[in-house]
Order: structure tokens, then C-alpha cells, then sequence
């Protein structure tokens, strides 16, 4: 089961739910809200060790944010042997808000082979915006289970959709 994002007596105070009884219901919602959050944003609400294919030796941006670290980087060689490239021979650079791993290298890969690019990226600490994100989108999915209401057709405060937006590696804002 993936990691709650937020923890359950957060959850519990923020919407005034004293109860415990629907505890998993909010834990699931938690989780479903986070894993919609990710998608979104292109962000990682957990720090992980994860591998991207890339094509060998292009400029590359890690698809999940923020990463911190470059563990290594493997390909194929024209003979099929699995090598793993010197860190002498790539670097980040970090000048701008999103690090991109650059080569300096031409090495040799069998055809039509992607290297393998082994990083670290994912929050350590969730930031308060995007934890009031998943706590707002908790509290929509709790109060109306269903998709459409004739009582009340809302969308998500506005705030979510501002939050969303400027958190997004995808985003104009960013």
C-alpha cells in the first residue's frame, strides 16, 4: 500500500471529523488524492529511488520531481554488455529550477538500446500547500462520494487549482 501522505489525525482535525470509524475511507482518500497530485504536477510526495530510460547521451530532465541525486547511469554496449557510465563523464546542472543531467561522452551503444538513468527524487517533507491540497480534495471526496450532486455542483476551491499550478513541473508558472 503506498505511503499516506497526510497523516490521519491531520486529516481528522482539518475536517473536524471526530470519529474514527471511517479512518481507512480517509486514508484512502488520502492516498488517491496524492497519487492525482502527483499526475498533475509531474512531483513526487515521497522521497524514492526510481529509473527512467533516456536516450543515450541527450540532455535529460527527471520526469518526477525534485530530485536530488543521480545514483547512476547504465547502457548497453555495441557488444550487449551492460556498462556503467563514469561520473566523470555526466554531470547535473543545477542553474536552473529543474536540475538536467548533461554527458560528456559519446560512448558506444548497441542500437536501438535507451540508457537507464538510476536517481533520487521525491519530497522528504511534503509542503504545506500541497498537503492542503490533499486535505481540501479529502474533504470534497468525504462530504459528496458521488461524482455530481443536484444539491451542489462545485468544483474544488480555487485555491486547489492555484496550488496545483504553480507546484506543477509542467506548469506556465513554474
Amino acid at each position: 500500500m503506498p505511503a499516506l501522505p497526510v497523516p490521519i489525525d491531520l486529516l481528522r482535525t482539518r475536517l473536524r471529523i471526530e470519529v474514527e470509524d471511517d479512518d481507512a475511507l480517509l486514508a484512502s482518500l488520502a492516498i488517491a488524492a496524492g497519487e492525482l497530485i502527483e499526475r498533475e504536477t509531474g512531483l513526487g510526495l515521497s522521497s524514492a529511488t526510481r529509473t527512467a530510460k533516456v536516450r543515450p547521451w541527450r540532455r535529460w530532465c527527471a520526469p518526477v520531481q525534485p530530485m536530488s541525486s543521480v545514483t547512476s547511469v547504465t547502457y548497453t554496449d555495441p557488444a550487449g554488455a551492460t556498462q556503467t557510465l563514469p561520473t566523470a563523464e555526466w554531470y547535473l546542472d543545477e542553474t536552473d529550477e529543474l536540475p538536467v543531467l548533461l554527458f560528456d561522452t559519446t560512448a558506444s551503444v548497441k542500437e536501438n538500446t535507451y540508457a537507464t538513468v538510476t536517481y533520487v527524487a521525491g519530497y522528504t517533507l511534503i509542503p504545506h500547500a500541497l498537503q492542503q491540497c490533499i486535505v481540501a480534495l479529502v474533504g470534497a471526496w468525504y462530504a459528496n462520494p458521488e461524482a455530481a450532486s443536484i444539491a451542489s455542483l462545485q468544483q474544488v476551491p480555487l485555491a486547489y487549482q492555484y496550488v496545483i499550478a504553480h507546484f506543477s513541473t509542467r506548469s506556465a508558472l513554474r
